[in-house]
């Protein structure tokens, strides 16, 4: 199913999405590996795999982890939420085994949260660890296997939505006296 834009403006802002993580966890893994190597989204119809060695990226798990938390302005709420997101990182090509481990390494590594920082002076997308790689076999369109390496890298990205909200910025207020209600209510 295809879907198109509504031409509708979209009344809540975002300050991360989807894209902004996995542009940030593209520009690391392109500052570690070698020149020329292509760094993808996976899971892609209709694009042929590049020659040589590449990498795909693939969101895997979405988890929140922290209550949602709200902040006002004026006229505005900013509901906050905090989520673990895990990617799968796979590694194709000749090569593969000894890069998946640089980035394994890496990812572990400060130097991580120092290119996050760079990347997103927000502090919303922070990397937090790397599971061990593992070897998975991939068969090629010529029925031949290739190298495939691939690990989880575990990063949380910390979202805002900020949408309209109704306040009252004043009220009208009656006072009732306490005996003159009680009296009536007797009545």
């Amino acid at each position: 199913m295809v879907q198109a834009d509504s031409g509708a403006a979209d009344p809540i802002a975002t300050t991360l999405s989807e894209d902004d993580v996995t542009a940030a966890l593209r520009a690391f893994l392109l500052s570690i590996l070698p020149a020329g190597t292509e760094v993808r989204l996976g899971q892609q119809n209709r694009v042929a795999a590049p020659l040589g060695l590449f990498v795909l990226m693939t969101i895997v798990v979405r988890q929140q982890i922290a209550t949602n938390g709200s902040k006002y302005g004026t006229d505005t709420r900013t509901v906050s939420r905090q989520e673990h997101l895990t990617v799968q990182v796979s590694v194709f090509g000749p090569g593969a085994g000894d890069m998946i481990e640089r980035i394994v390494t890496l990812f572990r590594d400060p130097y991580a949260c120092q290119f996050f920082v760079q990347e997103r002076p927000q502090g919303d997308v922070t990397p937090l660890y790397a599971d061990d790689p593992r070897q998975t076999g991939f068969i090629n369109g010529e029925h031949q296997y290739e190298d495939n390496w691939n690990a989880d890298l575990h990063l949380q990205a910390n979202y805002r939505f900020t949408l309209p909200q109704q306040f009252a910025d004043s009220a009208h207020i009656d006072l009732i006296e306490a005996e003159a209600a009680s009296n009536e209510t007797q009545a």
